[in-house]
Parts: structure tokens; C-alpha cells; sequence
């Protein structure tokens, strides 16, 4: 029990991801209709967040399997890019992320690495409002994602896994957000390239640290 007890900063920010991973949980058990989300017909959500703390709790998400195997995943992006105050569905973002990290994970060889980079460009849309064109590249090295699990994903192979599946329904997502997922194959690695817009204020929140796992 933590209650009554002083909390440091790396129990706090467990508690904040356990906290975001539970609520994940809970919407993704409410999609009791996944035809909505392939079909396009699934609402968003608005809610404020940086991409830190979204992707502090997808790297959580996989952090066990991911040391199972000996495997690092490393952030590479600016610190004004994490801390940038954002505005869109954080929950379906952190889905989205963990999902593709989990795959990556999953083909990644024993003791290898895995970067995620993220990039951020903006569209005036008012004074005080901006669009927002998130991208995001997961690069994992080995020789890659099953080209029939690729197929799956982007809904060329009706026979799909529960992988496969998880790949479409995350993809759809993403094409929600206004974005799309891609997979580029280079010499010894491969990337998830994912494009999204989001919205953004001109406030960012205070400076944090991400540790790599």
C-alpha cells in the first residue's frame, strides 16, 4: 500500500502509466462492435496530453516481453516535441503505439534494439489553435515482419491471425486520426512509419525524462 506514504518521482509516474494502461483496458473491452473501427464509424476522443506520456506507457506496455529478450527501445526525438501540449484521442494514440511496438518487439532478435523517432510540423488554424502532423517511425532491426502478416494489416488476406487482425484494427485507427501506417524493409532493418493529426495550443508542459528500457 502506497497510500499515506511519499511517493518519488518514478513511483509516480508507474502510478500515471498503470493508471493509462487500466484505462486503455477498460475502451478497448467497451468495443464490443470492432466493425466500427474497420468501417470508420468510431468516434474520438479530444482530451489533452504529450507524447511523452503517451509513449512512456506503450514502451510499459512491452517492456516485459522487451526485456525477455534482451531487447533496448530507445526514444529519439526532442525534448519540445515530447513536451509539446497536444489535443486528440491519447488513449487510441497509446493503443496504436503499443500495438505497433509489440510486433516489433515480437520480430526483433534476441538482444537487439528498437528506435522510435517522432517528428512534428504545424498548420496555423486560428489564434490560438494549430494542426498538428504528428510522424512516427518504430525501426527494429532483423529481417522483419512476415510479408502475410504485413498482407493483414492492410486487409489483402482475409485468413488473418489475431495479429493480423490487431495490425488492421490499429491501421484503421490511425486512418481515423486522419493518417496511415506504412512499412519501409532496409538493409537489416525495418521501420512502421505512422502519420497522424492531432491538434496543438501554444503551451507546452513542463521538461521530463524518458528512460530508455
Amino acid at each position: 500500500m502506497m497510500e499515506g506514504t511519499e511517493l518519488d518521482a518514478e513511483q509516480k509516474q508507474l502510478l500515471q502509466t498503470s493508471a493509462q494502461c487500466q484505462r486503455q483496458l477498460g475502451k478497448i473491452l467497451d468495443d464490443s462492435d470492432i466493425d466500427s473501427i474497420i468501417e470508420g464509424y468510431l468516434d474520438l476522443e479530444m482530451v489533452e496530453f504529450t507524447l511523452h506520456e503517451v509513449l512512456v506507457a506503450s514502451i510499459n506496455q512491452v517492456t516485459m516481453k522487451s526485456k525477455g529478450k534482451g531487447i533496448r527501445i530507445i526514444h529519439d526525438s526532442s525534448e519540445e516535441i515530447m513536451t509539446e501540449t497536444l489535443y486528440g484521442d491519447s488513449l487510441r494514440l497509446q493503443q496504436v503505439l503499443a500495438d505497433f511496438l509489440l510486433v516489433s518487439v515480437n520480430y526483433t532478435p534476441t538482444g537487439g534494439r528498437i528506435t522510435v523517432a517522432a517528428s512534428l510540423t504545424k498548420d496555423q488554424l486560428g489564434q490560438s489553435v494549430q494542426l498538428v502532423h504528428l510522424g512516427l517511425r518504430i525501426t527494429h532491426i532483423g529481417g522483419g515482419i512476415p510479408e502475410t502478416l504485413l498482407n493483414q494489416m492492410f486487409g489483402s488476406d482475409v485468413d488473418a491471425t489475431d495479429e493480423g487482425i490487431s495490425l488492421l484494427i490499429s491501421r484503421r485507427l490511425v486512418k481515423l486520426m486522419s493518417g496511415d501506417v506504412q512499412y519501409l524493409r532496409e538493409a537489416g532493418k525495418s521501420s512502421f512509419i505512422l502519420s497522424a493529426e492531432l491538434a496543438a495550443g501554444h503551451k507546452s508542459k513542463a521538461s521530463l525524462t524518458l528512460k530508455e528500457t
